[in-house]
């Protein structure tokens, strides 16, 4: 056997445990109702990390808010205090162009329509949820640069 039979099989090694990873990780991601109803198959082509805040702690109850835009095309929201603490509420979710902070947010001109709803649908009740930052997932947001998603849920301690 030569070597350059050896290098075609590391390769198609490689190309099974990228495809294994990219889609083990789309598998957690319910986008089955996406904003027009209909049954969409992609897959983001990235996986980086989005901007995670802390907002107020009440208790039983705490805030976590999350930003991400299309260079980032993943966002994860998740209550971190024990892993039994659980999305009670969504307060505020725009996919657009949304500004303020954590806590503070605005909705913008442009947004896609049925940003809340699909939030919710994701992420209520879960511990974790994994949103893409896509037109295919919220629909046309009507925005011409800068679009954003910018995500305020409340999370609720067993």
């Amino acid at each position: 056997m030569d070597t350059s039979h050896c290098h075609y099989r590391g390769y198609i090694v490689l190309v099974f445990l990228f495809y294994s990873f990219v889609f083990g990780l789309a598998s957690n991601i319910d986008i089955s109702d996406d904003a027009k109803g209909s049954k969409t198959n992609s897959t983001p082509r990235r996986f980086l990390s989005n901007s995670i805040y802390h907002g107020k702690d009440m208790g039983k109850e705490y805030i976590r808010c999350a930003e991400s835009d299309l260079e980032i095309p993943q966002m994860d929201i998740s209550c971190e205090k024990t892993s039994k603490d659980v999305v009670r509420n969504i307060n505020f979710a725009d996919y657009g162009n949304p500004s303020g902070k954590c806590e503070h947010y605005r909705h913008g001109n442009c947004g896609a329509s049925n940003t809340l709803r699909i939030v919710k649908k994701n992420c209520l009740g879960k511990h974790k949820c994994v949103l893409l930052v896509s037109d295919e997932m919220f629909g046309t947001s009507h925005c011409n640069k800068d679009i954003q998603l910018f995500v305020q849920v409340t999370c609720t301690k067993p």
